[in-house]
């Protein structure tokens, strides 16, 4: 009887941990976003067409992404191109106080027959505990945050001489 009460007890805590094991975040910056993109004929101008990018940006960690700013990158495959805007979002992000940064970004272009898309990528950039961070949202899809090397910041450079 004490081996079966010991094991019950033993898959009932197996069960407690496996529920609540998840809900447990690590310590460190945790970014959450909604971005909206949509892309259509600029206004009063049927030969142009624009593509816009609203968000929301917020801290749901528990320590200050300091020093966060973000850019939106559009590619623009059909016209060959690449164009980096900085959004006016900028210092530090503080954890859980309800802080909510809001940018808007746009890209306008000649509109293409047939229409194509225009890829979007949100990227946001921080320090935490002295290392830097990235995010990246392309069109929607986050990529996971993951600290600068240097041979990524000379990606990004080149990035931005294309």
């Amino acid at each position: 009887m004490v081996f079966v009460t010991l094991a019950v007890l033993a898959v009932c805590t197996i069960i407690v941990l496996a529920l609540f094991a998840p809900l447990q975040r690590t310590a460190g910056v945790h970014i959450v976003s909604d971005i909206g993109i949509s892309q259509g004929a600029a206004e009063n101008n049927s030969e142009m067409e624009s593509v816009k990018v609203h968000g929301t940006v917020w801290n749901e960690g528990d320590i200050i992404a300091k020093n966060f700013h973000g850019v939106v990158i559009f590619t623009d495959a059909a016209h060959n191109k690449v164009v980096r805007k900085n959004i006016s979002i900028s210092g530090d992000l503080p954890p859980k106080t309800g802080s909510l940064m809001v940018f808007d970004s746009e890209y306008t272009r000649e509109k293409t027959i047939p229409k194509t898309d225009v890829n979007v990528t949100v990227q946001f950039d921080w320090t935490e505990n002295g290392q830097s961070k990235i995010l990246q949202f392309t069109s929607g899809h986050p990529t996971p945050a993951m600290p600068i090397t240097k041979a990524t910041r000379a990606m990004m450079n080149a990035e931005q001489l294309i």
